[in-house]
């Protein structure tokens, strides 16, 4: 059910009672979903953290953060700040410094090359 949220409520958010929450919804300030809490067994939170969907994405988090903790991602960032610092004209249409990872990278290997 969506409600609109009074304005002490907004700041609050989150749990109403033991068996409701308020979900904000994006692009609608104001306003949130009335939705009830979950109720799992702890054993039926160990069986569904069991499933193979669960494993595969926890396995593409970790493989992600590993990705993320690179010393190749911390140069992306860092030239990313000293671009925003220094803002220049983009060239042919192109920033100086692309915003994806991927396309910094193999920016980066072509200058190598």
């Amino acid at each position: 059910m969506t409600v609109h949220v009074a304005s002490f409520l907004e700041s609050i958010g989150g749990s109403i009672d033991k068996d409701h929450y308020l979900r904000p919804l994006p692009g609608r300030p104001g306003y949130a979903a009335y939705c009830h809490k979950p109720d799992y067994s702890k054993k039926k939170r160990k069986e569904m953290a069991e499933r193979p969907m669960v494993k595969a994405f926890s396995n593409v988090l970790e493989e992600a953060s590993t990705i993320l903790r690179d010393p190749e991602a911390e140069t992306h960032r860092a030239a990313l700040r000293e671009a925003s610092k220094h803002q220049r004209m983009p060239q042919n249409g192109k920033p100086a410094v692309p915003a994806r990872l991927y396309d910094y990278i193999k920016k980066e290997l072509f200058k190598s090359r």
